[in-house]
Order: C-alpha cells, then sequence, then structure tokens
C-alpha cells in the first residue's frame, strides 16, 4: 500500500463528535447567468461545486474538510455535513420571494441529536474587487447582529466564514466556523447544472410571510421541523439510501466509520487508494458500535462507492489492522429511497 500521507491524516481526532456550520467554494459552469437584476445571483454558480479544504471552528481545527455544493433545482444548491446519526447540518442557497421581491437567501439547520433547528439568511452585499468576490448573508430577522455567513472567492481559493451571537447572549456575532478550501471535482455539480440549466431565476420558495411567528423574535430560527417553513419533504431531486452493515465477529463493537466517494477507497486485492481519500470523498460519517443500519439522507444522486472500515489506530484512513469492507459501487437515481448491504469483515 502505498505511503502517501493524505491531508485527512492531520489533526481530526474531534471531527466525528461534532456538528458545525456552513461550507464552499469556486465553480465555473458554462451556463449564462441570466438573473433579472436579482441582488448578487452569482453566488448560486459561484459556491457550487466539491470543495476540499481545511476547518478553523469553535470546536477546533480540521486540517481536512469537505462540502458538496450541487444544484438540485434550476435555482437551488445544496450541501450536508453529516457526522453521524441525528447529527448533520444542511446549508443551501436559493432564489425566494422575500421582501416583495427575488431574493438570494440561505437555509443553515438540521438535526443535532434529538433538536431540530433551522435558520434563514438573506444576502445583503455581494461586491466584486481586485481579489475576487465578496457575499454576506445575514439572519432574515435578527440581521448582522445576530448571525450571518461571510463567502469570498480569490482567484481558485474559497473562504467561508459564519459568524453566530450564542444565541442571543452577546451583542454582536462572533466567529463561529472559517472554511478554506478548492474547488477539486467541479464535475460533480456540472452535470446536474446542465440537467436543470443551473442558475435560473426562477423562485424556488415563497418565504415572505415565513416569519410571522418565530419562537425567537430576533432570529428567522425555528426548532420544530413541522414548523419549518422549507422543510427536506420541499427539497426536490435528493435521495436517501440506507446501508445494512454486517461486521466481523473480530469487531462486535468497535466505531464504524463510513465513506461515501466517487472512486473506489479499497479493491478486491485490498489495496487503499489514499489519493482518493483525499480527493474524492464527499462524506464522512462515524457509525456507533451499535448501529446495524444507517440512512443516508440528502444525497445527492450519483454513482458511488461505498467504503465502511474500523479505524482502529484512529488515523482516519484504511491502514494495516483495520477490519474493513470492499467499496461497493451503488447507483443513486434522483429522489429515491434505496438500500444495500456491506459486509465490513476484510482486515488490511
Amino acid at each position: 500500500m502505498t505511503t502517501l500521507k493524505p491531508l485527512i491524516i492531520e489533526n481530526m481526532k474531534h471531527l466525528f463528535a461534532i456538528v458545525i456550520c456552513l461550507s464552499g467554494l469556486l465553480f465555473l459552469a458554462c451556463n449564462p447567468t441570466e438573473n433579472e437584476d436579482i441582488f448578487g445571483f452569482d453566488l448560486l454558480n459561484d459556491v457550487s461545486g466539491h470543495w476540499v479544504g481545511s476547518n478553523e471552528t469553535a470546536y477546533g481545527f480540521f486540517e481536512w474538510f469537505t462540502f458538496d455544493f450541487r444544484p438540485i433545482s434550476g435555482s437551488h444548491t445544496h450541501s450536508i455535513y453529516e457526522g453521524g446519526t441525528n447529527e448533520n447540518i444542511i446549508t443551501s442557497f436559493f432564489v425566494a420571494e422575500f421582501g416583495g421581491s427575488k431574493q438570494i437567501m440561505a437555509r443553515n439547520g438540521g438535526w443535532l441529536g434529538n433538536q431540530y433547528r433551522a435558520t434563514y439568511f438573506v444576502l445583503d452585499r455581494a461586491e466584486t474587487t481586485s481579489n475576487g468576490k465578496y457575499y454576506r448573508l445575514v439572519d432574515a430577522v435578527g440581521g448582522v447582529n445576530r448571525s450571518y455567513m461571510e463567502l469570498r472567492f480569490e482567484q481558485d481559493t474559497f473562504y467561508f466564514d459564519a459568524y453566530k451571537d450564542n444565541g442571543g447572549s452577546l451583542d454582536e456575532a462572533v466567529h463561529h466556523m472559517g472554511f478554506k478550501g478548492v474547488n477539486y471535482n467541479p464535475d460533480f455539480a456540472e452535470t446536474v447544472s446542465t440537467l436543470f440549466d443551473f442558475p435560473t431565476n426562477n423562485v424556488e420558495v415563497n418565504l415572505t410571510d415565513a416569519f410571522n411567528s418565530l419562537i425567537d423574535n430576533d432570529s428567522a430560527l425555528f426548532l420544530e421541523e413541522s414548523l419549518d417553513p422549507f422543510p427536506k419533504t420541499d427539497h426536490g431531486h435528493l435521495s436517501d439510501l440506507s446501508i445494512n452493515i454486517q461486521r466481523s465477529n473480530q469487531i462486535p463493537n468497535s466505531r464504524l466509520l463510513l465513506y461515501i466517494s466517487s472512486e473506489p477507497i479499497i479493491d478486491a486485492d485490498l489495496n487503499v487508494d489514499l489519493i482518493a481519500v483525499d480527493r474524492k470523498v464527499v462524506r464522512t460519517i462515524s457509525i456507533a458500535p451499535e448501529e446495524e443500519q444507517y440512512i443516508l439522507t440528502y444525497l445527492h444522486p450519483d454513482n458511488y462507492y461505498i467504503t465502511m472500515f474500523e479505524d482502529r489506530d484512529g488515523n482516519f484512513f484504511p491502514s494495516a489492522g483495520d477490519y474493513t469492507s470492499i467499496s461497493k459501487n451503488k447507483l443513486v437515481p434522483a429522489e429515491s429511497n434505496g438500500t444495500m448491504d456491506l459486509v465490513v469483515d476484510n482486515q488490511l
């Protein structure tokens, strides 16, 4: 096996213990951006892509992190970070009807344990500078003092920073996350961009009266999925995939890592492709010892390779001594609810 040391190895010991917010980078689509003067419309195009880089968060620094923004309609691009069961964070950017006009907005939320949350943001700044492009989206109710996102595109690098006021306990938002990455795989988003003629100026959702009855009058925040004005059930093109897990008798109580990638990580001869680990992985998920099934949600339709391994040495990639599956190919159609089996019984 190659001795290449991918970035994913470094400084990631807390990766699967937390759920954090947000992401991005530069995707050059071939479609024209006819925007009908929608302010900051190019953000939809700019953020779409598979960004791989590092992330400085309130919970620590992660040398390897990825966001997979792909269009799910003509005017909506979406990404998810999934740490484990009931531990995820989604971020999407879309055209909405709000404040009497078409505007670029964002939705950030998901599950943290048994607690649901979703916050809505509206674009208030879009600038082109000598260095590139800058966008800012602020809480759709509380504005910049409550929470906001900053996205910068400078040459081939994307910077995505998030700020929050810690639930209203501070006078202003403080830095919560800072992602820096490169779009290693623009083709992940290109195929579906062509399918939807993305980006278009069609309204994805009407949020005109969405924030009249809030749990917090100072934030466009929802803590119940049934009250969310734009829930998962209203998102088209995405899929779910249930994975049934069979473990070797040698590792009945081990925590496993589940990697979703566009290329195989472990072949039939148990060779490990560390380049694929570093550049082709779109999700890294922790599987608890008691879990016999895992359900991937908000999954972009694509042809994937599914890999699960024990990681007994804690280096976050399959290595000598780990029990692992062979990377298994799975085609995921749009708006499907599929099932597959995965056997973790090979020792490297």
